[in-house]
Order: structure tokens, then sequence, then C-alpha cells
């Protein structure tokens, strides 16, 4: 099976469907973390799980833009 890179087009639909998906996790999570701190008191894994998606979405973001630069 041989790989093929994509286009320009394909990258841009890529680029918009993770974004959506970012978007996605995001707020369940966040929901998920809101719900469980209004009924227990205590955010639980959800916000776990949040804080540490953001923080590696945010440092690779950090990375790559002084890679380019």
């Amino acid at each position: 099976m041989k790989l093929r890179k994509a286009d320009e087009m394909e990258q841009v639909q890529t680029e918009k469907s993770a974004k959506n998906a970012y978007i996605f996790f995001t707020l369940a999570l966040l929901v998920l973390s809101l719900v469980n701190w209004m009924a227990t008191g205590k955010t639980g894994w959800e916000f776990s799980i949040l804080l540490a998606g953001n923080a590696v979405f945010l440092w690779s973001r950090v990375y790559y833009k002084r890679k380019t630069q």
C-alpha cells in the first residue's frame, strides 16, 4: 500500500475538521465538568483531561510557531 501526500484542498479540509473536533471535545468536557461539579462539588477526571488537552494544544502551537520563525 502506497501513501500519497495530501493536496492543498485535503489539508484545508483536515484543518477545518480538526478545529471542529477540538471545539466539540473541549465543550463536551467542559459541560461534563460543570455538571459533575454542580452535582458533587468536585470537578472529576473530565476537567483534568480538558486541562491536559488544552495544555498540549497550546504548547504545540508555541513549538511550531517558534520552529517556523
